[in-house]
């Protein structure tokens, strides 16, 4: 028992894991029917999981997915790999957990769930840089595992922006107190992961008001950086240089991303609606920005009582939180705590874009707000985390307080009275859970053991106590969501099937431009049952402009399977107008294989033989795209679009062995090159926190 106790008092990296590791083990338990499939994930986590999935496996083959044949019969696929970060080098554990024979559903999970716990281990050490003290630090990081954090995981994405924003300002911290080779590479290599994304605007924001306040709060202490700083760079110019070409370099995927959204090869009509038509197709009207307001969803409503109806999305965080706060409420200030509410306020003002009005003066003036729709992400990402280091810097002043009192006795009354208190107004709340009131219970025993017990003894109980307070009543919350949630969806189904989510919708989020533009004016059903064949051959051809009266007459024509494509009258040269005389009434939608097969492709690959006996028009039923090229017999040939939104060619008769490729060798070879160059970035960046100067835990 002894040596335990010693072990708290220990500063040893080993037994801080082994601390860190206990509650996570618990909230793996909290959400395990995620985790084992019983519970499918929710809205666009289901998307995110859906395009890691294709991406890593598609990755373990060789093969870099600029293409995605999957999404509404294919589309550029550099929007989804810019989402996801996809230069990530820890997306490399789904590709080894695949090689180990794990599903690749199943891999995700493990993937999302280490990665959460990455978020909270830079939770954890970022507060006991602030605080430095353990225990303070562990009330933090149990706070926020269990906060609504834990379910944001498979309801939205924002955890793979999360976790590098998070490491970056623990890297900041560091390298701010002491220059550094391995904290100022960890800053610039979380700062790569964020601008590879295309919506590295939420970062750009937060740190833009972390550095006005942090001038404003610690001028002084800013100047006296910089200065270090400036030494710093000046000691290690080589090194500096490196790092600044490697941040460059990261930016290049997304500038890449940002001249094709101009180029009109794909829309995203949903978010762009109300934009500038000049703009680039990620850019988000003014009206959508509102859908994405943190008052317009009503998260809040739920924070107090009816836990027993909570649902993902609905923002929970553990009573203990409150109580800290109202017990801390004649605490001492210190500057942190108006620092870290300032900044909480600053966030809010933005969030709040139908009331403020702050948000509408930025999005009209600074481009980058043109960009962001789900603005109330801010909270997630640092309104939150914020509040919660907050509200242990407040716990941390309480205790100091107290230890330094001669009258100890008074401030024992004091919190008895503030847990009273709360408890009182939860009593007049309705659907209180009995979690809420362990919680309470649990957390005054703890400030009992702290006022009368010896300091060797009360120490390690705290640490049991604030673990036991938040877990009992998140326990309990997150049981009655996995009840709620299972009303909702099919029992018993396996981690593929919690992956599948729902077709997508022929109202379109993001598509090729001219599929679009066949959702438009197409009846449904007319164009999924064209688009249930991969390849139609026919033997007319004929000019199309766009036109109501074309599209009525296109769609007669898919119904009744009329032998003629239809090719754009823009795009295509008067030479292709022919047909063959004697062809038939129908499309031949099914050819046998002896006539066409399909030999082993890729995402970003077709190869196909033919054996035709007179010449005949292709069209294969994937989107149409200018970066497409076609091959027949090794030789490039014009490759149409056909039939609105579709590749089409002609196909010469007898033996032809057809290639058709999306993009280049070179663009392949720089991505490979970039994803190559990020892992070497993170293993250089693990030796140089290794070394014993470099620690970091």
């Amino acid at each position: 028992m002894k040596s335990f106790l010693d072990r708290f008092s220990a500063n040893t990296s080993r037994f801080e894991i082994f601390l860190l590791s206990i509650p996570f083990i618990l909230w793996v338990f909290c959400f395990w029917n995620f985790f084992s499939g019983h519970l499918r994930l929710e809205e666009d986590a289901v998307s995110y999981a859906q395009h890691i999935i294709f991406y890593t496996n598609n990755l373990s083959r060789g093969v870099y997915p600029l293409w995605d044949p999957t999404w509404l019969s294919g589309a550029p696929n550099d929007f989804f790999l810019r989402r996801i970060g996809d230069v990530n080098p820890l997306l490399f554990l789904m590709v080894f957990l695949k090689w180990l024979g794990i599903p690749p559903a199943s891999a995700y999970l493990v993937f999302l769930g280490f990665y959460y716990f990455l978020a909270g281990w830079a939770f954890y050490l970022i507060t006991r840089f602030l605080l430095a003290e353990r225990f303070f630090a562990f009330s933090a990081y149990v706070l926020f595992l269990f906060s609504s954090w834990g379910s944001e995981l498979f309801y939205n994405y924002i955890i793979i922006i999360f976790v590098p924003i998070i490491w970056f300002f623990y890297f900041l911290l560091k390298f701010a107190r002491s220059p550094q080779k391995g904290y100022f590479l960890g800053l610039c290599f979380c700062v790569g992961i964020i601008v590879t994304t295309y919506i590295p605007f939420f970062f750009l924001t937060i740190l833009v008001i972390f550095t006005f306040l942090y001038v404003l709060f610690y001028g002084q202490v800013f100047v006296d950086l910089l200065k270090r700083s400036f030494l710093f760079f000046r000691k290690n110019k080589v090194f500096t240089c490196f790092c600044i070409g490697f941040l460059l370099v990261s930016c290049v995927p997304a500038l890449i991303f940002y001249k094709e959204s101009k180029g009109g090869e794909f829309v995203l009509p949903g978010r762009h609606a109300g934009a500038d038509d000049s703009s680039s197709a990620v850019a988000v009207g003014l009206q959508n920005v509102a859908s994405g307001d943190i008052i317009s969803h009503g998260y809040f409503d739920r924070i107090f009582d009816d836990h027993s109806n909570l649902d993902m999305g609905d923002i929970y965080i553990p009573y203990v939180f409150f109580l800290v706060l109202l017990a801390t409420f004649f605490a001492p200030s210190m500057k942190l705590i108006f620092f870290l509410l300032f900044n909480i306020l600053a966030l809010s003002l933005i969030t709040i874009t139908s009331a403020a009005g702050v948000h509408h003066f930025l999005y009209e003036h600074i481009l980058l707000f043109k960009f962001i729709r789900n603005i109330y992400y801010f909270f997630w990402l640092a309104m939150l985390p914020l509040g919660i280091l907050l509200s242990v810097t407040a716990f941390k002043s309480l205790l100091t307080a107290i230890d330094g009192s001669a009258k100890k006795t008074s401030w024992f009354i004091y919190v008895a009275i503030c847990h009273f208190i709360f408890a009182v107004f939860l009593f007049k709340h309705q659907g209180v859970l009995w979690g809420a009131w362990v919680a309470i219970f649990v957390s005054f025993s703890y400030f009992f053991i702290y006022f009368y017990c010896k300091k060797r003894v009360s120490y390690p109980i705290g640490f049991c106590l604030i673990l036991l307070a938040v877990f009992f009543q998140s326990a309990q919350v997150y049981m009655c969501l996995d009840k709620k949630l299972y009303l909702s969806q099919n029992k018993n189904i396996s981690p593929q099937q919690a992956m599948s989510g729902h077709e997508p919708r022929v109202q379109i989020y993001y598509a090729s431009h001219w599929f679009a533009v066949l959702a438009k004016y197409i009846d449904p059903q007319v164009l999924k049952e064209y688009r249930q064949h991969q390849f139609v051959f026919y033997d007319n051809v004929t000019p199309y402009t766009d036109s109501p009266e074309f599209f009525n007459t296109f769609q007669t024509s898919l119904d009744r399977r009329v032998n003629l494509a239809f090719l754009s009258n823009a795009e295509s040269g008067s030479g292709d107008w022919r047909g063959s005389p004697n062809a038939g009434d129908l499309a031949d939608d099914n050819p046998p294989i002896s006539e066409l097969s399909v030999l082993p492709s890729d995402a970003n690959t077709w190869i196909l033989l033919t054996h035709l006996s007179n010449s005949r028009f292709l069209v294969i039923n994937d989107n149409y795209n200018t970066d497409w090229h076609a091959f027949i017999n090794g030789h490039p040939v014009r490759l149409l679009r056909a039939n609105v939104a579709f590749k089409g060619l002609w196909v010469p008769c007898g033996d032809s062995k057809i290639v058709l490729r999306f993009s280049n060798p070179r663009c392949y070879l720089f991505h490979f090159v970039l994803i190559a160059f990020f892992a070497g970035i993170f293993l250089y960046l693990l030796v140089l926190l290794r070394k014993p100067s470099e620690s970091y835990v």
